[in-house]
């Protein structure tokens, strides 16, 4: 029974670590994108992955939806509007401050995966996860120690924050809706909910944008199929196979890829950053190691 659960587990983790790789996209090109508030660029890039997933399975989509009963449907509802939540706070926040503190704050999302699994689920936290918790607490003061240089702003790092608390909520939900939908239409229904939402806030932000240049339509593009349709998909995905805390590996990969490619494309962080994210990495690590496999 043990060998025959270990290939799923093997090939889940290899989608989690997939789903890492496509976020680390998404803030270098979130922060490159010009002429479009955060509100903007979050309703495109979830609407480009709810019209994508759409296109594949349409027919699926609709019987699967039809067949809820209305408490799982408020269920549906609540999950999506927690992933617009999610998107619209840590655009915010990235576009506030610089783009190496908002990766840095990211990989506290396995901390929120841990306590959200606490409140949902009773999963009380191992010492070596509190352990971990601490170490990537003070990774992210060391973080926000650094705001005033250059483009970091505390702003922008409170609202990151807001952003993983409300992932971890999110994956809570994902993972208790696991036997509702499967896979695509769930992710195509919480994707139109989180573009829904996000929709009045473009009409405040975004009504009186000038010309939007066809860079900024490609780059939200380009987070929709990313990041969002293979990234949040795939992390969907496995929170119905695996435990949350490991599918939340995905958020120190992300870090990881995403400070390096910032570092590329001219966004170099300071020493303070380097150092406050190491810490928050090496606590994300530690909390991840002490969970139950």
């Amino acid at each position: 029974m043990i060998s025959s659960l270990r290939p799923s587990r093997s090939k889940e983790l290899a989608l989690v670590a997939l789903a890492a790789c496509a976020f680390a996209t998404a803030s270098p090109i979130a922060k490159s994108i010009t002429g479009l508030s955060f509100a903007g660029i979050g309703a495109g890039r979830c609407a480009v992955a709810a019209v994508a997933l759409l296109a594949i399975s349409p027919v699926a989509t609709w019987r699967a939806l039809r067949a809820l009963d209305a408490r799982r449907r408020l269920a549906l509802v609540g999950a999506g509007l927690l992933l617009g939540a999610h998107f619209g706070l840590f655009l915010a926040g990235l576009l506030a401050t610089s783009l190496p503190a908002a990766c840095a704050l990211v990989a506290l999302e396995p901390i929120a995966v841990v306590v959200a699994a606490w409140m949902a689920f009773g999963v009380r936290p191992r010492r070596r996860e509190m352990a971990g918790i601490a170490i990537a607490t003070l990774g992210a003061a060391v973080v926000s120690s650094g705001a005033g240089q250059g483009e970091h702003r505390l702003l922008g790092d409170a609202l990151v924050l807001g952003a993983v608390v409300l992932f971890g909520a999110y994956v809570a939900f994902a993972r208790g809706l696991r036997d509702a939908l499967p896979t695509t239409p769930y992710a195509a229904c919480v994707y139109t909910v989180a573009a829904l939402a996000l929709a009045p806030l473009v009409l405040v932000f975004d009504a009186r944008a000038p010309a939007i240049p066809a860079s900024t339509w490609l780059g939200v593009a380009g987070l929709g199929l990313v990041p969002t349709l293979i990234g949040h998909t795939l992390v969907q995905r496995a929170a119905r196979h695996v435990s949350p805390s490991l599918v939340a590996l995905a958020s120190p990969g992300e870090t990881v890829g995403a400070i390096l490619i910032g570092a590329a494309l001219g966004h170099l962080p300071t020493p303070i950053e380097w150092t406050g994210a190491a810490i928050v990495v090496a606590g994300a690590v530690v909390t991840l190691t002490g969970t139950t496999m």
